[in-house]
């Protein structure tokens, strides 16, 4: 399944052998996908096409993924979401404490694993109009 023309996947995760493995999974499953090292990062580039889906680390420098993810559903904007963390459960579970039933991945995590969260998250996004992802 890939991305409908146009739509992209943005991937934060300050682990750059990490986000280079899963840019270089989703590339191979025929998405579109760009990268960014911290939250703040994706915010300064000014992003100009819609998100499909977003994947972000919960535990970021800066910006954490959650406060990112809280910011884009005040300004409107909220395409699905895939959490990923290092994080222990209870960690998580905090963390994500004002987040809606959210999708959260465990690292360590395989690949199958993570483009079926993809390919759920996509799903979802069909029915939904197109959203500018940045802040």
């Amino acid at each position: 399944m890939s991305t409908l023309p146009g739509r992209k996947i943005l991937l934060v995760d300050d682990d750059a052998s990490l986000r280079r493995a899963l840019a270089r999974a989703l590339r191979l499953a025929g998405h579109t996908v760009e990268t960014f090292g911290t939250a703040d990062e994706l915010i300064r580039s000014g992003v100009d096409g819609a998100a499909a889906c977003l994947v972000l680390d919960i535990n970021l420098p800066g910006t954490s993924g959650v406060d990112l993810r809280l910011a884009l559903a005040v300004a409107g904007r909220e395409p699905p979401t895939i959490f990923i963390t290092a994080l222990d459960r209870d960690d998580a579970d905090a963390a994500l404490a004002r987040i809606e039933a959210p999708v959260v991945l465990f690292k360590p995590f395989g690949n199958a694993e993570f483009l079926a969260a993809v390919a759920g998250a996509l799903r979802v996004d069909a029915a939904l109009p197109a959203a500018p992802c940045a802040p």
